[in-house]
């Protein structure tokens, strides 16, 4: 039978419906007057300087249009608000202090969050992401070519055929995506830092969680740049878990609808084929004929263009934070001539050297599956030649799921942790430093990547260093260890 909300539950519902109600009428017919009025000088001064600090660089005709956008968004952001507090609330019964302290944090930091993705509007990649998807909707080619870029001519469109079905929420509103978005990634983080099975870990680890997840890196990549890579992020997890359990089915459809979704997850595949130092070749050949058949699916859909990515994936040049960045820029000790071949030209082989060996290793070591797969993100992060911010936070969120999940096997477990936040605090502070514009130094620009590079190696080598061997093929599962409760 189903349940009956409790009156609690209800009355937290009412609240945020009017609150939600209350904004709209704000937001229509108020909120206009009062931008125009603050940014041509007839406003009181907190509201002129609230109306600029909206308007940025936007004249009043282009700051009315986002707000067009963006007030209704945060009533959006409010009812999505109130789902996720009813979530936290029930993830938190009886988990004692340390909980209750890790969900007032949750609570005040996703609502502060949510709010700002919908008033930061469209900015960065998300604007271009409006362009494609208007594209979509209206039944053209969406990895349609335009000029310039590393490959003279190229699409904006850099991702898998699943990457189209965003286009929906834009129906309701241009910002819809980018609240799902928000929405999804303090879902996860809640439940990992209230729900998720941690033996072995001490009571401040929930609060420690919720403080970490609420930095910047998020704020700048969802709330403020709006990239859709959390979602990459949670089909990796998805596609681990699965496979972790057993589940090989899922862990199939999984897999495939991550490399649908940015080709990135497609790593996962033959690391998650190893079963006790064999290779599940059947599961591999499933797993990939999934996504081929996704990508016919979309060939007959929008014709050839689908494979469009993959050319712009091969000549598209060195970027960001990557240590192929630093080899090709006017500080690297060998140059762009030195050798026969170019950084950027060494770098696919490099990587397929460098994931080759770490699956070997794997392999051979018979490192159980979830601890081979976040190996997989964070050596392909490591030697990738594009390094963008956006592409580290499938590893941001993949490892803290890793640690919690196998705590109690682990050995060692402080050098991951201090890995993984030696790693992350330097990619925020990079990401920080690029949003606010901020002028770049020799560090920050040229030097970036000889910094990222043996902070991502050492984080891959402590996971797969410190993670939980499988049993050998002759012993039987009853005979093993148990590993962590499943959740």
């Amino acid at each position: 039978m189903p349940v009956t909300p409790s009156r609690r539950t209800l009355l937290i519902l009412a609240a945020y419906v009017a609150a939600a109600a209350c904004w709209t009428r704000f937001a229509t017919d108020v909120a206009p007057g009062w931008i125009a009025a603050g940014l041509e000088g007839r406003a009181p001064r907190p509201i002129e300087a609230a109306a600029r600090w909206f308007a940025g660089e936007r004249q009043t005709a282009g700051a009315l249009d986002q707000w067009r956008a963006s007030g209704p968004a945060v009533a959006g952001a409010l009812l999505i608000h109130a789902a996720l507090l009813l979530a936290i609330r029930r993830w938190s019964r009886g988990g004692g202090r340390a909980v209750t302290i890790a969900s007032v944090v949750l609570i005040v930091a996703s609502l502060a969050f949510l709010i700002a993705t919908a008033v930061n509007g469209d900015v960065q990649d998300y604007h271009l992401y409006l362009d494609i998807w208007r594209e979509v909707l209206a039944g053209h080619d969406p990895w349609y070519l335009v000029a310039g870029g590393p490959t003279a001519t190229f699409s904006l469109h850099a991702y898998g055929p699943l990457y189209n079905l965003l286009a929906l929420p834009t129906l309701w509103n241009p910002l819809g995506p980018k609240l799902l978005f928000a929405a999804a990634y303090w879902a996860f983080v809640s439940w990992l830092a209230l729900a998720a099975p941690r033996q072995g870990l001490p009571s401040w680890w929930a609060p420690a969680l919720a403080i970490w997840f609420a930095g910047p890196f998020a704020w700048v990549e969802i709330a403020d740049f709006g990239h859709f890579d959390v979602l990459v992020a949670l089909s990796c997890v998805a596609a681990i878990e699965t496979r972790a359990q057993g589940r090989w089915t899922a862990a199939a459809l999984w897999t495939a609808s991550g490399t649908l979704l940015k080709y990135f997850p497609a790593v996962l595949a033959p690391f998650s084929a190893l079963d006790r130092g064999k290779v599940r070749w059947r599961w591999l050949a499933a797993t990939a004929g999934l996504s081929v058949a996704g990508l016919v699916l979309a060939w007959a859909i929008w014709g050839p263009s689908v494979f469009r990515p993959f050319r712009l994936a091969a000549g598209r040049e060195s970027a960001g934070m990557s240590i192929f960045r630093f080899l090709s820029g006017s500080h690297s000790p060998i140059g762009r001539d030195t050798l026969v071949f170019s950084p950027d030209e060494m770098s696919g082989p490099i990587l397929l050297l460098g994931l080759y060996m770490a699956w070997r290793w794997c392999r051979r070591s018979g490192l159980e599956p979830a601890a081979a797969g976040v190996t997989a993100i964070v050596a392909t992060l490591a030697l990738y030649k594009v390094g963008f911010p956006q592409y580290y936070m499938v590893a941001y969120l993949l490892v803290p799921y890793w640690f919690a999940r196998e705590s109690a096997t682990l050995s060692r477990r402080g050098w991951v942790v201090v890995a993984y936040l030696a790693a992350f605090a330097w990619i925020s502070l990079y990401d920080f430093r690029m949003a606010r514009d901020v002028p770049p130094s020799i560090l920050i620009d040229e030097w970036a990547g000889l910094v990222t590079f043996p902070l991502m190696t050492a984080l891959a080598v402590a996971i797969a260093a410190v993670g939980r061997k499988e049993p050998s093929p002759d012993v039987s599962p009853s005979s093993s260890s148990p590993g962590p409760r499943q959740g």
